[in-house]
């Protein structure tokens, strides 16, 4: 009985001489939640496996704990503080990476960034489907360059306000999933409250264009959004990637 238990347990560090507990069931009287402990148990495995030790593991491994359980009580979990145990065990190990946000491009340049991607993809569609018309009537379900213009505007605006307030870069001040929520249902009623509007304008102030110009603004608003990508730190797009700076 005695050799059972002691192989059993011979799996567990104990938390002596600078060492981690690794074992998942050492977390379970930290009060952390199953699925955070099970983060914790992964990352740790992960810093064993890249050698990583010591008082500094210990510290860090201290406030991880902390971070976590301050976040359930705001209902975070884990993963929504520091992504994967992976990435998270790199960001301990090395420090955080350089990571470009909302901040870095400013919001002028992400509004941009969308306005310009809503005008091309826009542009592109009426610019086919004009090719494939067939006689003045096909035209009735078109919209009009400035209503293009408007939308995109209004698409590139919106992002660019809301990218912020649910992405923040302190992510503890990152909202609770209603306010999130909340924060897209407010800017689609006003896209389609301006969509509504937009088709009201009298045809002489919002001209159909033929097809071979809507295709020149989508090829035109493509390269301009290449430019802008290309000088502007810009991650928050609704297009774009997240993109780490190089070291």
């Amino acid at each position: 009985m005695m050799e059972e238990e002691r192989k059993r347990n011979s799996g567990i560090k104990q938390p002596h001489h600078g060492e981690i507990v690794t074992n998942i069931e050492s977390y379970n009287n930290l009060g952390l939640t199953k699925r955070n402990s099970n983060f914790l148990h992964q990352l740790n495995k992960i810093l064993d496996q890249r050698g990583f030790s010591g008082e500094k593991r210990n510290q860090k491994i201290e406030e991880t704990v902390q971070k976590m359980l301050d976040g359930q009580k705001k209902g975070l979990s884990a993963k929504n503080l520091f992504n994967t145990p992976t990435e998270y065990a790199e960001e301990l190990i090395n420090g955080p990476k350089n990571v470009d946000n909302i901040e870095s491009a400013g919001f002028w340049p992400t509004m941009g960034d969308t306005a310009l991607m809503f005008m091309a993809i826009f542009t592109l569609m009426y610019g086919v489907l004009g090719f494939f018309a067939k006689g003045k009537g096909s035209q009735n379900g078109q919209m009009g360059i400035i209503g293009i213009i408007i939308i995109a505007l209004v698409f590139g605006v919106g992002w660019a306000w809301i990218v912020p307030l649910i992405n923040p870069t302190d992510k503890k001040k990152k909202p609770k999933l209603w306010k999130t929520l909340g924060y897209f249902a407010l800017l689609l009623i006003v896209v389609f409250a301006i969509l509504s509007g937009v088709t009201l304008i009298p045809k002489p102030l919002n001209p159909i264009l033929p097809p071979i110009w809507y295709l020149i603004i989508a090829g035109f608003s493509f390269v301009g959004d290449i430019w802008l990508r290309k000088n502007y730190k810009i991650t928050n797009g609704i297009f774009s990637a997240p993109q780490q700076s190089k070291k």
